[in-house]
């Protein structure tokens, strides 16, 4: 399994980010199918703009089709090709994720992160543990995962969602229906967010996902 990153220009001036990327994504990857190579791009790629639908969903993977036939800057994997950037997480859509092909915003928060290695699998929801498990959900999609690949479930008074759930949890409701199903491949159905008072968020993929990783 080969996962290459780029990092914008913007996101390439945090101090210990590369190592973040590097510590989570093998940390979960390599849990659900086994042996990953992730390189981190030296070189910044340049964008149009830190986020928004056109940069993630639109110029990037233009970026890595072009340059799989050798008309660009970027020399993609066969394996998922991710983009990391500096723009707001808050602000939807924060990431993309579709065959080979992966984005993702909130470079600033990813990097403030413990190291993967300092931290548990399963932890308190913040902004930062939020946009680094961002990173898994897109890496997921673009391996095959699909929202229904998630799980969440009841854990000592918290709700804890696993990487293909995520935030859309706790979301609006208009937003939860339209982005999770009613019940998950794992065979248990999504608890409400009003099951329990806290959240937390698991940075490894649940059993349903690892099975549909390609």
């Amino acid at each position: 399994m080969s996962v290459r990153v780029w990092l914008s220009e913007a996101a390439s001036t945090h101090e210990g980010l590369a190592a973040r990327i590097e510590g989570y994504l093998d940390a979960a990857l390599s849990e659900a199918v086994g042996a990953v190579e992730i390189d981190v791009v030296p070189r910044p790629v340049s964008i149009p703009a830190e986020d928004g639908r056109r940069v993630l969903a639109t110029h990037w993977p233009a970026k890595v089709i072009k340059g799989a036939v050798g008309m660009g800057d970027v020399d993609p994997v066969d394996g998922v090709n991710l983009l990391v950037t500096d723009g707001d997480p808050r602000e939807q859509p924060a990431g993309y994720g579709r065959p080979r092909v992966a984005a993702a915003t909130g470079a600033s928060y990813v990097a403030r992160m413990a190291p993967a290695s300092e931290t548990n699998d399963v932890v308190p929801y913040s902004i930062r543990a939020a946009t680094t498990q961002l990173l898994l959900h897109e890496v997921g999609h673009a391996l095959g995962a699909k929202h229904k690949h998630g799980l969440a479930r009841r854990r000592d008074g918290a709700l804890v969602a696993s990487p293909m759930v995520g935030s859309y949890l706790w979301a609006a409701e208009d937003v939860r229906d339209r982005h999770l199903p009613d019940e998950s491949a794992c065979g248990d159905p999504l608890p409400k967010k009003s099951d329990a008072p806290k959240r937390r968020l698991r940075l490894r993929y649940a059993d349903c996902a690892t099975r549909a990783l390609e």
